[in-house]
């Protein structure tokens, strides 16, 4: 027999699902060594007629995107970029605070890698360390008249990169967490934990078996929580001190009068 002494330093399908536990163990995980967009490809797959749930792994991303459409760094082939798809068929409202859910998954598996580090989620889809940048998420879904066809998770890590050779705009505002942790971290086994977390987020979501409340869940790992924001929805700009999130996944800004103000969608930064 043949036995593996070292893990290699790329993706691999089959690692990756070597690692998997729990009920993501089932899960069929394709790898793409460079890829437009995993997201896009996942759509692509149920249209070929594979059947979900599925992930779609690549380590190099051409046309990667990000919330409200804009585009995601993701040039680098030391990263890493997972999708997965599922096709419920129940109402939306059951899947709500998915994403919020998965986010707050992922941070937690990933800072068993990085002990020394803080990981954040900033409100509503990136992971941040030290005010920097190093993950973000973008969920997009499908409707049919009052049930949900599929969503699509996605999740772009830097994960290897070195972030001095990011594109100049981004070194300030960026990092990865081989710079976090001051040293590469096994591929496939972060990918095969990510995962397990996105299935764990979906599958509390579905059978409501969450034993913690959003809001709680939430709070230590907010990277905003009880700084100055400013929230851009459209032409008006609201400002606050964020104050947690609500049941429904709302950012929460606290006014000077004593209210708060719900932020259900917009761009939120830390008021300068």
């Amino acid at each position: 027999g043949y036995r593996l002494t070292q893990e290699p330093e790329v993706l691999h399908p089959a690692l990756i699902r070597y690692y998997l536990q729990d009920a993501a163990a089932e899960l069929d995980v394709l790898y793409f060594p460079v890829i437009d967009s995993t997201n896009s490809e996942a759509e692509r797959q149920i249209s070929y007629g594979r059947k979900s749930p599925f992930a779609i792994a690549s380590s190099c991303q051409t046309k990667g995107r990000g919330r409200l459409g804009r585009d995601w760094y993701s040039a680098s082939a030391d990263n890493l970029y997972l999708s997965v798809l599922f096709e419920p068929n129940i109402p939306p409202q059951q899947l709500q605070h998915f994403t919020l859910w998965a986010g707050i998954t992922i941070c937690r598996a990933l800072q068993s890698f990085t002990p020394k580090a803080k990981l954040q989620i900033k409100w509503p889809n990136d992971l941040h360390c030290d005010g920097r940048k190093f993950a973000g998420m973008l969920t997009e879904a499908k409707m049919d008249s009052d049930s949900l066809r599929s969503i699509v998770f996605g999740i772009g890590i830097n994960l290897n990169s070195n972030p001095s050779k990011f594109p100049k705009a981004l070194r300030s505002i960026a990092t990865s967490l081989y710079a976090i942790h001051g040293q590469e971290l096994p591929i496939n086994t972060v990918a095969a934990r990510v995962l397990q977390a996105i299935n764990h987020a979906y599958e509390a979501c579905i059978h409501n078996k969450t034993t913690e409340k959003l809001p709680e869940a939430w709070i230590p790992l907010s990277s905003l929580n009880g700084k100055p924001v400013t929230a851009l929805q459209g032409d008006k700009e609201i400002s606050g001190i964020a104050s947690g999130i609500d049941a429904s996944g709302a950012l929460l800004l606290a006014q000077p009068d004593g209210s708060t103000i719900p932020i259900r969608a917009g761009d939120v930064t830390l008021k300068k």
